[in-house]
């Protein structure tokens, strides 16, 4: 079982209770996400309700596949986004997050160029 605490995940295992410290990534940030998934998805639905940008994936041989790209609010955003997703029949093959405001810190871009 994993909890979140600052940058630092909580582990129980076999050992009893163990801290580690990872890069701050978090919850409540937007960040940008690729959401692939297993069929079409009505452009005018993802744009108009979540503001995501569809590219379809042919490959010769396999089902067609949406990649969704874009900004989402925070982590429960997201959650609501794979839902909507998984109701509306389509399966979900990966999620990526591409970019937070957390990979580049506030002080980097607050620089002159």
């Amino acid at each position: 079982m994993l909890r979140y605490h600052a940058d630092y995940t909580l582990a129980f295992g076999t050992e009893g209770l163990i801290m580690k410290q990872f890069p701050l990534f978090p919850m409540d940030m937007p960040a940008t996400y690729r959401i692939c998934v297993v069929g079409g998805v009505d452009s005018t639905y993802a744009e108009r309700y979540w503001g995501m940008k569809l590219s379809l994936i042919e490959q010769t041989g396999e089902p067609q596949q949406t990649a969704l790209v874009g900004e989402v609010a925070d982590q429960a955003a997201l959650v609501g986004i794979i839902n909507a997703l998984y109701n509306a029949g389509h399966t979900v093959l990966s999620v990526e997050r591409i970019h937070s405001d957390v990979d580049h810190p506030l002080e980097d871009r607050n620089k002159e160029t």
